[in-house]
């Protein structure tokens, strides 16, 4: 069984999640019916598993399997054994193409929530935040990307974030920072921190008091590859980037209100602009959020529903 249609040439993008190996996914390509972008995300050998996918990029599908099958480690599998599963089930259909973007849902019913963005590799700032929004009775913190910058603490940083266990996505810096597109004068992260980037939603769903609201960082989502409008909550953000330059163009705030009952959440909170604002139209409300740090020290934004309205309001932690 081929993986494309008659006539199709696009390439199929794959995440394939493991079982008995180190890495935990697998994400691989396939263009007319040959492997490429052959990546090992999330743990193993990263020196092993570079080799395997330099050898196997651009190998036909057939000639690859003949490779990798029967291949064991432990477990009775081994990475090119989970890499020939995972090729063979995308042939036979059993794995479906990836979405283009990521998707988590935070499942909690919140009352309070506190938003970050633009951390920018600092774990100090982000501590200091995470203590005031506590203090503040906050619930959930939520980090809208761009958690690592030109900065020398960026692993720092991600153990941070992982050590509180604080809901972060990814930002566009991530995602270079996630393929190795680091400032040469920086210590660079290793392959285990690129992954964790790399595994980072790009969108969270969240409910707060009944009212549903997503938060993301900003337009390099609509980049990534095989970017799909169709997707769930790509039009809010293709409506908040693309139609109002972030809220930016009041003119065509009437084709948003047209849009508006196409929206599958009440809140639309986004991080790109590095500016603090809030906009209710239409009955969604739309926040942009500023930097965790600026020259009016350190901010956050507290989040939370009273009379069922949406209050947002500006945070000093210091």
């Amino acid at each position: 069984m081929v993986i494309y249609m008659p006539g199709e040439t696009k390439p199929k993008r794959f995440i394939y999640p493991t079982r008995g190996v180190c890495p935990p996914e697998i994400h691989f390509n396939v263009n007319n019916g040959r492997l490429e972008e052959i990546r090992f995300v999330g743990g193993g050998c990263p020196g092993n598993a570079q080799l395997v996918a330099r050898l196997l990029d651009g190998k036909p599908v057939a000639e690859a399997l003949e490779c990798l099958v029967g291949i064991d480690c432990r477990n009775g599998t081994s990475c090119p054994d989970q890499l020939a599963a995972a090729v063979t089930a995308a042939q036979n259909g059993r794995l479906t193409p990836a979405e283009s973007f990521r998707v988590q849902a935070d499942v909690s019913d919140r009352c309070r929530i506190g938003l970050v963005s633009e951390i920018a590799g600092n774990p100090a700032v982000l501590e200091k935040l995470i203590k005031h929004m506590r203090d503040s009775g906050m619930e959930a913190c939520y980090c809208l990307g761009n958690l690592t910058g030109d900065s020398a603490q960026n692993k720092d940083l991600i153990q941070t974030i992982r050590k509180h266990k604080i809901l972060a996505i990814q930002g566009a810096n991530d995602w270079r920072y996630a393929q190795g597109h680091e400032k040469m004068s920086l210590p660079p992260l290793e392959q285990k921190e690129r992954d964790w980037l790399l595994r980072l939603p790009q969108v969270l769903s969240f409910q707060i008091r009944r009212k549903k609201g997503m938060v993301f960082y900003g337009d390099y989502i609509q980049g990534l590859p095989d970017y799909s409008d169709f997707e769930p909550f790509a039009l809010e953000m293709n409506m908040v980037c693309g139609l109002t330059s972030f809220m930016q163009d009041e003119t065509v705030l009437p084709a948003l209100e047209a849009m508006i009952p196409q929206f599958h959440v009440d809140i639309i909170i986004f991080g790109q602009q590095n500016t603090w604002g809030h906009w209710h139209i239409a009955g969604k409300d739309f926040i942009s959020l500023g930097p965790a740090r600026d020259t009016n020290g350190l901010s956050w934004g507290r989040l939370e529903v009273a009379d069922e309205k949406i209050r947002f309001k500006i945070m000093r932690a210091e």
